[in-house]
């Protein structure tokens, strides 16, 4: 069996993303129909300048004891933009990077997954090029202990 051993063999490329302008009401319709927890967010450039999950949603929101539906929270989210609540110290990998780095640094760091990035020329910005997320980790370890290929 072939045993994938970094990031870039885990990692899915091309993660849905939101712009820091972007309503947090689009934000999270992004979010219900790519069925993702977590968005990147770049700038026009590529860049990431932060993340926002599912979690920031539901705090922005009023209140989880509200009755509203999850389109209603939505409505209610779209006057708001990603800037106001993104998360701006984010924890990034590299694609080249280990997978056991990447499930060292999720445990440590306490996320469920990380952006994967790569550095443009100034070695300074970090550009988008996947996601990596506990959901992809747990499948490769049932797939390494019953001996499928992955």
């Amino acid at each position: 069996m072939k045993q994938i051993k970094m990031v870039r063999d885990l990692m899915y490329e091309s993660p849905p993303t939101v712009g820091p302008h972007e309503s947090l009401g689009n934000a999270g319709r992004l979010m219900m129909e790519s069925r993702q927890k977590r968005l990147a967010v770049v700038d026009e450039g590529g860049r990431l300048v932060g993340l926002i999950s599912d979690r920031d949603l539901r705090l922005a929101a009023d209140s989880p004891l509200l009755e509203e539906s999850a389109s209603e929270m939505l409505d209610t989210l779209q006057n708001h933009h990603v800037r106001e609540i993104m998360t701006t110290a984010v924890h990034t990998i590299e694609a080249e990077a280990p997978v056991v780095e990447a499930a060292q640094l999720m445990r440590v760091a306490e996320v469920g997954g990380l952006p994967v990035v790569e550095y443009d020329e100034s070695g300074n910005d970090e550009m988008l090029v996947g996601m990596i997320t506990q959901q992809q980790l747990l499948d490769y370890l049932i797939v390494l202990l019953s001996d499928e290929e992955p």
